[in-house]
């Protein structure tokens, strides 16, 4: 009988102790030092939930987007119909990025889980340990560093001035990824250093405006109601980043920008409102070949007292949307935006 007491007594006082909150519920963990490990803590009515909370707190550190679900407007989407190079693998390489660094958040695990027993909450501490971490990612670099370098010598060679803006801008994009990737691997690392790259997106974003401004023509051509004074528009945007524009419209160019217009004015009012359809398209094509690399379509309706009114109201909102859609353009070239 002494020793089923006994035996109660030492189960009794180990539950107690084992219900104690432990170090790491307020963030650090005696266990799981900061220099060895990266800790996340996540707390909820259930285990699984907890458990999921403290693994993405440690995906909170790092800056690439670990959900490998890539957001593409497929009407922006810069593409070749025929070629090597195209949107749709720059769209497979980011996401290949993205897994890697979800490949690397693979080694997170759970330590710990504990219970409160005044509130029934769970508490999970998740752990990273950095090394292997570190070493994983270092290889995801590695191998990122052997494409831009590769995508370098491809451009030195190809043949056509539209493949090898295209090469330049796949190269300078995965050097912006390589930045967010080599930004993590110096969270993770112990050493806090980089891991150098073999060329910088500072330098090939210099080497493509140089090339765009000196050894690059851009023509520009409109067809449809007003779509002169749209053209214009586009032309003193680009002439105004230093770009050379063909004057005959594109016989000479390397690349076209095409806008075409319609407009569908209602000849009877609504509500004493008189409204003018239009549509708006600009398509970028290499004259060569007469592929299309990027494409962008956009529809309104404006409203006014008169017919006349609606029909000025509609060229002023179909001029405001062209320079939004020739801006993003040029910011794709200029700005590094992808």
């Amino acid at each position: 009988m002494r020793i089923l007491v006994s035996i109660a007594m030492l189960f009794w006082c180990n539950s107690f102790v084992f219900g104690q909150e432990p170090d790491w519920v307020r963030g650090k963990s005696r266990e799981y030092p900061e220099e060895f490990y990266i800790v996340g803590v996540g707390s909820g009515d259930s285990r699984q939930d907890a458990e999921s909370r403290a693994r993405a707190h440690i995906a909170e550190v790092f800056s690439v987007n670990i959900k490998a679900d890539i957001s593409v407007n497929k009407s922006e989407t810069l593409r070749e119909r025929e070629g090597k190079v195209s949107g749709e693998s720059n769209e497979v390489t980011k996401s290949r990025i993205d897994m890697g660094l979800k490949k690397t958040l693979e080694g997170t695990e759970i330590a710990d889980v504990w219970l409160n027993p005044k509130d029934a909450t769970y508490y999970a501490l998740a752990v990273l340990d950095r090394e292997k971490a570190a070493l994983k990612m270092s290889e995801r670099i590695r191998e990122l560093d052997g494409e831009v370098v590769r995508l370098g010598q491809e451009a030195d060679t190809v043949r056509g001035k539209v493949n090898k803006l295209k090469l330049m801008l796949l190269r300078r994009s995965l050097l912006s990824d390589r930045l967010s990737l080599d930004s993590d691997y110096r969270i993770v690392s112990s050493s806090g250093k980089s891991i150098q790259p073999p060329y910088s997106y500072e330098e090939e974003n210099s080497a493509i405006i140089k090339f765009l401004q000196n050894d690059f023509v851009i023509g520009i051509s409109g067809s449809g109601p007003d779509s002169d004074a749209l053209t214009q528009t586009v032309t003193d945007l680009f002439t105004g980043k230093g770009f050379m524009i063909d004057p005959a419209g594109g016989k000479g160019a390397d690349l076209i920008i095409e806008i075409t217009t319609k407009m569908d004015p209602a000849a009877q009012p609504v509500d004493d409102w008189y409204y003018c359809r239009w549509h708006l398209k600009l398509n970028v094509f290499d004259p060569a070949t007469r592929a299309v690399i990027m494409s962008s379509s956009e529809s309104g309706r404006s409203g006014q007292l008169t017919p006349d009114e609606s029909q000025r109201k509609a060229v002023f909102d179909m001029n405001k949307r062209t320079v939004s859609v020739a801006s993003r353009l040029l910011d794709r070239l200029t700005a590094g935006e992808e």
